[in-house]
């Protein structure tokens, strides 16, 4: 478990009731809560938490899906550098301050100023800086910023959490687009967090931050913002635009979408 904890960066997800083989058969309920005892009992021993993300049923009995995370008192929080691009006004800045802050956005830029750097910023409600926000969650996956008197206090997020991500908001627009090469290119992120707006689809921008991401080999998740102000007719097109693009040849990737809590699960892993 220590070799895996230190390969994963101080994560590591274990399942319970598979065979050798990889297939699902499963454990009958008293084995499988009995080897979930033995995993938490090796996991104290080094300094570990474990996390149910999972209980499904196999072929023969229970599978568990579990994630070991070591924990704060024994280690630094686990990092996670995730890189916000997309097109100008796609909403990048307002989707990190909504998960970091946990507040929603007004639609008139609330929350775009309230993690905005500078003044012009604030005025023309677009980034042309690299700035950099935590999300903090405790040993049991939930939000620390939420929490705390200031959820932008980068120390009291730092100091209550066993994960930080750390998102590295960057310019949209084509006038900043050496800045954000700079920002990327200099956070080295795990990530990036390819922002899309239902309204506008994939614009040239948007694309030419998708080609930056495939060309640094960085693994890429889209978000889909403004899905509220189009109908769902629109969001479809976008959402189908967006796959035939990460299929074509020079990306050739397979789109996965996430739907749902076990979506989630699989795509973490």
């Amino acid at each position: 478990m220590k070799y895996r904890l230190a390969e994963g960066g101080g994560e590591a997800f274990y399942v319970i009731g598979i065979t050798d083989e990889g297939e699902p058969l499963g454990l009958p309920q008293d084995e499988a809560e009995y080897s979930l005892k033995a995993l938490e009992k090796v996991a104290e021993v080094i300094g570990a938490k474990l996390q149910i993300l999972r209980r499904r049923k196999g072929k023969k009995g229970i599978i568990y899906e579990v994630l070991v995370r070591l924990s704060r008192e024994d280690s630094p929080p686990v990092y996670v550098n995730v890189a916000s691009l997309g097109n100008v006004d796609a909403g990048k800045s307002t989707l990190v301050g909504v998960l970091c802050t946990g507040q929603l956005d007004d639609g008139e830029g609330l929350t775009m100023r309230s993690i905005a750097r500078y003044l012009h910023e604030i005025e023309s409600g677009r980034t042309s800086s690299v700035s950099t926000h935590l999300l903090g969650y405790d040993s049991k996956g939930n939000v620390v910023n939420y929490d705390i008197v200031n959820p932008l206090d980068e120390s009291q997020v730092y100091l209550s959490s066993s994960k930080v991500i750390i998102f590295v908001d960057l310019g949209g627009h084509e006038r900043y687009l050496r800045t954000t090469l700079r920002g990327v290119m200099s956070r080295i992120p795990d990530y990036v967090m390819l922002v899309i707006g239902a309204n506008s689809g994939l614009s040239v921008m948007g694309r030419e931050h998708l080609g930056i991401a495939i060309a640094l080999k960085i693994p890429v998740f889209a978000v889909m913002t403004k899905i509220d102000m189009v109908h769902e007719d629109i969001v479809e097109r976008s959402l189908e635009e967006l796959k035939k693009i990460l299929k074509m040849p020079g990306i050739s990737k397979l789109p996965f979408e996430v739907k749902d809590y076990d979506d989630v699960v699989v795509a973490a892993k």
